[in-house]
């Protein structure tokens, strides 16, 4: 008498009736993973564009993530659009589309450090945007005289900077 050969499921398909109820999640999450692709977690280097005349001494992106972003731009000088930009912090680590804390600290002058003076404090939300490119590796980010606090991916440090805000035209 012959052995009965019992029918063998392979990859997702059941002896040609069509998928098994794994097989449309499977597509579906593959698709979906195309644009994950630039949404995750990337190490950058991020530099300061400030647009005041007075200097950071400080800022920290994501300092609860401990994400190692911070930097220290000089104050703009009268002929420049923006202080900073040519110094940086590489190998920290930020996530396109969430949303962090940005705080930064604004340089004392002697008298105010004198007098025991608090150092001025700035602290608000950004959201880390999409990468340009799956080459983009520096986060610039900018303090703007109007309040605002835009961040830029750019590939090569070479890119446009962000023009300035309103309040920081130059006449």
């Amino acid at each position: 008498m012959a052995a009965r050969v019992p029918k063998v499921r392979r990859y997702g398909m059941r002896s040609g009736r069509g998928m098994n109820l794994w097989g449309i999640p499977l597509i579906v999450l593959a698709l979906a993973g195309c644009d994950q692709v630039l949404s995750q977690e990337r190490t950058v280097c991020v530099t300061g564009y400030n647009e005041y005349e007075r200097k950071i001494h400080e800022f920290w992106l994501d300092s609860e993530g401990k994400s190692g972003c911070f930097g220290n731009p000089p104050g703009r000088e009268k002929e420049q659009l923006f202080g900073g930009g040519g110094k940086f912090s590489c190998g920290c680590t930020v996530t396109p589309g969430k949303k962090v804390s940005l705080q930064w600290e604004m340089v004392q002058t002697w008298d105010e450090y004198e007098k025991g003076a608090e150092p001025e404090r700035h602290s608000t939300w950004v959201t880390i945007p999409e990468p340009e490119s799956s080459n983009s590796r520096y986060l610039r980010v900018y303090f703007m005289k109007d309040g605002s606090t835009p961040l830029q991916w750019v590939d090569d440090m070479g890119a446009p900077e962000l023009p300035p805000s309103s309040k920081g035209e130059r006449k």
